[in-house]
C-alpha cells in the first residue's frame, strides 16, 4: 500500500491483531531451504569420497591379484626348471651306475641291496620329475585358484622327487665307499636325513599354518552377513598379506 494515513492505521490494526511481516514469515522457510541445500551438498561430498575410496580399494585389490598371479607364475617357472634338472640327473645316473659295469654292460653290484634301493628310488625321482614337466608344459594359464591348486600338487611331487633323489644318493654312497669306509656312508646318511627332515618338517609346518589361516578367514567372512561389515571385511581381507606362506 502507498504511504498514507489510512495505510498506517491498517498497519497498526494488523499489528495489534498479531500479524507479522512477510520477510519474518519466510525466514524459517529460507533457513530450512538453506539447511536442506547444505545437507545435499554434504551427502554429495560424502558419496564422492566413498566412490573415490571404493575406486582406490579396487585398484589396490587389482594390484594385489596381479602380484599374486606373478608369484604363482614365478613359482611354476622355477618348479619347471628344477624338475628338468632332477630328471636330467636321474636319467644320467642310470648310465653311470655306482660300482661300474661288467663286459656285458650289467652293473657289477646288481645283486646288492643298496643298488636295488638306488635303482628304485632313482626311477621314482625320474618319472616324478617328468610328470611335473608334462603338467607344466600342458597347463594353460587362466584362473588363479586353479593354478594355485596345480602348484600345490606339483610342489608335493617335487618333494617326493627330492626325497627319492636323497635316498638314491645315500644308497649309492654305500656302494662307492665300500665296506671298509662304511662310516662315511653312515655320516652321509645322518647329514642327509637331518637336513631333509628339517626342511620338509619346516615346510609342512608352513603349509598347515597357511591352510589353517585361510580356513579361519573363510569362517569369519561367512559369519559377517551385513552390508557394512562385509564391505569392511573385504577391504581388510584384501589388504592382509602373509609375509610368508607355503603351498
Amino acid at each position: 500500500l502507498p504511504l498514507s494515513e489510512e495505510s498506517a492505521d491498517i498497519k497498526d490494526c494488523l499489528s495489534r491483531a498479531g500479524a507479522v511481516r512477510a520477510n519474518d514469515l519466510n525466514q524459517p522457510r529460507d533457513e530450512l531451504r538453506k539447511t536442506v541445500t547444505e545437507i545435499k551438498k554434504d551427502v554429495h561430498t560424502q558419496l564422492e569420497q566413498a566412490r573415490k575410496t571404493n575406486k582406490n580399494v579396487h585398484g589396490i585389490a587389482k594390484e594385489l591379484r596381479k602380484l599374486h598371479r606373478e608369484g604363482i607364475n614365478n613359482a611354476t617357472n622355477s618348479v619347471t626348471v628344477v624338475a628338468v634338472l632332477f630328471a636330467t640327473v636321474a636319467f644320467a645316473a642310470i648310465f653311470t651306475v655306482p660300482g661300474g659295469n661288467d663286459d656285458h654292460g650289467v652293473a657289477i653290484v646288481v645283486h646288492a641291496v643298496s643298488f636295488k634301493v638306488f635303482f628304485i628310488f632313482n626311477a621314482i625321482a625320474l618319472f616324478t620329475s617328468l610328470a611335473v614337466v608334462v603338467v607344466q608344459i600342458t597347463l594353460v594359464r587362466g584362473e588363479t585358484k586353479a593354478e594355485r591348486r596345480v602348484v600345490e600338487v606339483i610342489n608335493k611331487l617335487m618333494w617326493l622327487a627330492s626325497v627319492c633323489t636323497t635316498v638314491a644318493f645315500i644308497s649309492s654312497s654305500y656302494i662307492v665307499v665300500g665296506r671298509h669306509f662304511k662310516w662315511a656312508a653312515l655320516l652321509v646318511t645322518l647329514i642327509g636325513g637331518v637336513i631333509m627332515a628339517g626342511v620338509l618338517g619346516t615346510m609342512t609346518y608352513y603349509v598347515v599354518k597357511s591352510k589353517r589361516t585361510r580356513s579361519i578367514r573363510k569362517k569369519v567372512k561367512s559369519t559377517r552377513r551385513s552390508g557394512s561389515n562385509s564391505w569392511n571385511h573385504n577391504s581388510e581381507s584384501d589388504s592382509e598379506i602373509d609375509r610368508i606362506y607355503a603351498i
